[in-house]
Order: C-alpha cells, then structure tokens, then sequence
C-alpha cells in the first residue's frame, strides 16, 4: 500500500496547509517513483547492454574454442600422420636391414659356394698336371723328335722353294729377253712367271687352300659362340674374358712406328729382321704377352681340338679354348689395325706385323711345338682373297664376295672402290710385314717364312690375264710398295727379276686407263728416285 494512502492526513479538511502538505507529499511520492522508474529504464536499458555485450563475448569466446579445437584436432592429425611416417621409415629401415643381412647370407652361401668350387678345381687342376706332368715326361722324346723332323722337313720345304725360285727366276729371265715387240693377248702366252700347264694345275690346289682356310675361319665363328656359353656359366671367365679381349685390342691399337716404340706392348727386342728392323720380343711381361700368358695359366680348361684350326695335317692336339680365342681375337685386331692404319701410312704395316709373328713364334704360344698362325692367315683369306691367287669379275656380286669387297652392312651396299682399294692396300702391306721376317738370329723358328711371300707374288702375277684386276694391281703394288729392300735381301737377283717383271710387263694385262696399273708402273721410277733401285 502507498504511503499516499495511509497518510493521516489523507481525509483531512479541516487545514489547507494539512492538505498541501499531503499534495506536496503526493509529489515527492510521484517524483520518486518517477525517478525510480527512470533508474529501473536504465537499469534495464544498462542489463540490455550488457547482456548483447555478454552475448557478443560469449560468440567471440566460442569461435575462438572452436577454432582452437579446429587447430588442436589438426595439430593431432599431423602428430598421428608424423607418427605414421616415423613408424612406415622405421618398418622401411627394418626391411632394408633384414634384405641388407639376407644379402650378406646369400653372399657368404655364395663365396663358401665359389671357395669349394675353386678349390674342388684346384685339386682337379693339381691332378690333371700331375697326369700331364706323367704324360709330357713320357711324351718328351717323342717332342724332341717331332721337332727334329719338322726342321728338318722345314729345311726341306725352304730348299724347294729357294729351287722353284731359281727355276721361276729362270723363266722370268728368259721371257724378259724375248722382248715381244706386241702387246701380249690377256692368255698371257709370253709372259707367265709360271708356265700354263703349271698354272692349270696349281689354280685348284690354290682354290682348295683357300676353301680350307675358309673353313678355319668358319670354325673360329663357332669358337666365340662356344666361349660365350663357357662365360654364361662361368661368371669369373666371363669377367676377364672380357678384360682380356679388351686389353689385345689396346695394345694392339697402340703399336707404332720407331725402333722399340712398342716394348711396352710386346717386349724388348731380341733378333733382327730382315731389313735390320728390331724383330720386338723378349723375356720381360709386357700387356699382350701377359694377357695371353694368364689364359693359359688361370683359364687351362675346357680344352679344344686343333686338328680343325691347323691347314696342314697334324696329330689331334688340345689348347685351352680361351686361349685359343684370345689369339683369334688378336689375330682380329692385328687385320682391323693394318686395314685403318696401313692404308693411310703403309709404313706402320712393319711394327703391326713384327709384334704378330711375335706372338705366333714365342715358344709359350706353340701347341706341340706348332704355331697357331693359321689363325691369322685365316683372316686373310676371308677378307684379301687376292693374296692367295683368287681371282673374279669387278661387276659381279659373286665376282666381288670372291676378291673380297667389303659391304657397308651385312647385305646392304658394297663399299666405295676408293675404300676397298684402301683396305687392300692395308692388307697387302701388312701380309707383306707378316711375311718377310728373318729369323737367322732368333732363337725361335719363323712360324710363316718368306717363301710365302713369294708364292702370294707369283700366285697374283700368274691370274690370267683376262682376270686381272684393279683389285690384285692395288694389292701387288701394297706387297712391293715397302718390302723391296727386304725381299731383294731374301731372294736376291730372282726377287729383283720378280720385280722387274711386276712393274714393267704386268700392269699391260690391266684394262685400259686404270689408274692402279699406271700407279704400279711408276712403283719402278719410285725405286730409282728414292732407293736408288735400277731394275
């Protein structure tokens, strides 16, 4: 109840100061209240803003709780995917580790593998050279013997052919003073330094040497393919094969002019050629020796046969196959560096050639007693057919294969003439160097003697003459370009006669306006201007 209403003075009358004194209080009462009410709007207003204030704070207080939650839960993922990563790397490194050590298992299964292999072989090598050791005592006499016979058969051979020469040196003679005042018909009636009936009957005993050492070469094709199964189940052969074959074709890339320029790849000189050129061997270990020296120690097994690697007759002997194909592939890199080499500079053919009749000749290389240089003149019969007294048509596929043009690629296109004319060159030169060694102060025996030399000369000067060629002019003139002075040491007047006769008459069966019969002619005022040679 307001106090309005319970003033005494509320009903009274009877004082007007009564009465306003109760108005005034009314007033008081009504300001008060009004204030009060004015207090309690802005209470209220202040409770409202403060309250939207709240509110407001209450929002921002709640992202920022739920962006720190966002932010927790994400640095959380990126702890669990840290985790995850540490735990794959450490689970990685662990297999890593048990390959690492099941490697090192598998490498100490192999080595103990490898150990008892080697030494399974080192006690079958030990017997097998102590079953050698029983048989070369037993068979040393009948060596010593063989030898004895082969020299002597050797003498037999070279006083026939010095006899023959004497003979063919008779007949050149006799037809150099006929003097035919015409210009012989290409049947060479006049001029043979061999007769024709000798000539019928030696052109098929020439073509069945030639297929012969054909045959070699074929065999050696089947060699490589043998030696490369060998190397397949042999990883170790396989590693230094190819580190053998790779160092023949270095050193051998590396033989050059200059008296004991090439020691380093062959030795030190020891005999004398015959043109006093050091003939380079010696006792010392040098590249090509060693490598073929550690083929016969390390690598004696398996052995072939090589009765079908020899032209002539022998008794069945076994070599060690790699050996065997480590010559072949010298014998390979000698051919390839006469035909890049010695058809620019003829001159390098000299040393290329000595350090190949070296390997052929040292004793540690002779099987029995026998050279291995039917391996190299193989290679000269599948790529210089001409040497040999192989004859056939310039314009003919067949023709061609038969004086062996080379093609550009296995049944593509034949080479230039100016290409295959260099590589005769090359090959003639180089069979040339191979061919006229001396060996009258060498302890070794020549394993190819000059009287080669002169047959591959009377086989190119008695091709008939309507199969004469630029081919065998190019390959005659590379024979005699460099050799004269060694093959006059040789044979002497018969060689000079030869000359002669190679120079003067010979490049006549040529066709007409061939540039390599015209160079071949001028071989002759080349000697009389440089060597002071007047044949």
């Amino acid at each position: 109840m307001a106090v309005a209403d319970v003033s005494p003075w509320k009903t009274a009358k009877d004082s007007p100061s009564r009465q306003l004194l109760w108005e005034l209080s009314r007033l008081a009462l009504a300001e008060q209240e009004a204030s009060l009410e004015r207090l309690d709007q802005a209470c209220r207003e202040r409770g409202a803003v403060l309250k939207s204030a709240l509110d407001e704070a209450a929002a921002r207080h709640d992202k920022v709780r739920k962006d720190a939650e966002a932010e927790g839960a994400r640095i959380e993922q990126e702890r669990q995917r840290a985790k995850a990563r540490r735990e794959a790397e450490h689970r990685e490194q662990e297999e890593r580790e048990r390959q690492a050590e099941a490697e090192r298992d598998r490498a100490a299964r192999q080595r103990a593998a490898t150990e008892r292999a080697e030494r399974a072989a080192t006690q079958e090598r030990e017997a097998e050279q102590a079953r050698l050791k029983a048989e070369k005592d037993r068979q040393d006499a009948q060596k010593a013997k063989a030898k004895q016979e082969e020299e002597e058969a050797a003498g037999r051979r070279k006083a026939e052919e010095h006899r023959k020469a004497r003979e063919a040196a008779a007949v050149v003679s006799a037809t150099a003073r006929s003097k035919p005042t015409t210009q012989l018909a290409p049947s060479m009636t006049g001029q043979s330094i061999m007769s024709t009936s000798q000539r019928t009957r030696l052109d098929p005993e020439r073509e069945k040497e030639h297929q012969r050492y054909l045959e070699i070469h074929s065999t050696l094709k089947d060699l490589r393919h043998f030696m490369d199964q060998q190397s397949k189940q042999n990883p170790t052969l396989k590693a230094k094969m190819g580190d053998m074959r790779r160092e023949l074709r270095k050193s051998v890339g590396q033989l050059r002019e200059g008296r004991g320029a090439n020691t380093k790849q062959v030795g030190a000189p020891l005999a004398k050629a015959a043109d006093s050129t050091s003939i380079l061997t010696g006792e010392q270990n040098k590249a090509i020796w060693d490598t073929l020296g550690e083929a016969l120690k390390s690598f004696p097994e398996p052995k072939i046969s090589l009765a079908t690697l020899i032209a002539r007759p022998v008794q069945d002997v076994q070599a060690p196959a790699l050996f065997v194909y480590l010559l072949n592939h010298f014998a390979k890199a000698v051919i390839a560096q006469f035909i890049k080499e010695a058809a620019v500079s003829p001159t390098i053919a000299d040393p290329i050639g000595t350090a190949a009749v070296n390997v052929f000749a040292r004793d540690e290389h002779l099987v029995n007693g026998i050279s291995l240089i039917d391996i190299l003149v193989a290679k000269f019969h599948r790529v210089c057919p001409p040497l040999f007294g192989i004859y056939g048509s310039e314009s003919t596929d067949q023709g061609r294969e038969r004086l062996g043009w080379w093609r550009e690629l296995p049944g593509g296109p034949w080479v230039s003439t100016q290409m295959h004319h260099d590589r005769m060159t090359g090959l003639g030169a180089g069979y040339a160097a191979i061919s006229l060694r001396n060996f009258e102060s060498s302890r070794m025996t020549n394993p190819y003697p000059p009287y080669h030399y002169w047959r591959t000369l009377t086989g190119i000067l008695n091709v008939p003459g309507g199969q004469v060629t630029d081919t065998h002019l190019v390959v005659l003139r590379a024979l005699l370009a460099n050799s004269e002075s060694r093959f006059l040491m040789a044979y002497g007047e018969s060689a000079k006669q030869l000359m002669q006769f190679a120079v003067n008459e010979y490049p006549k069966r040529a066709a007409k306006g061939s540039v390599a019969a015209t160079l071949l002619s001028n071989l002759g005022n080349t000697w009389k201007k440089d060597k002071k040679l007047y044949l």
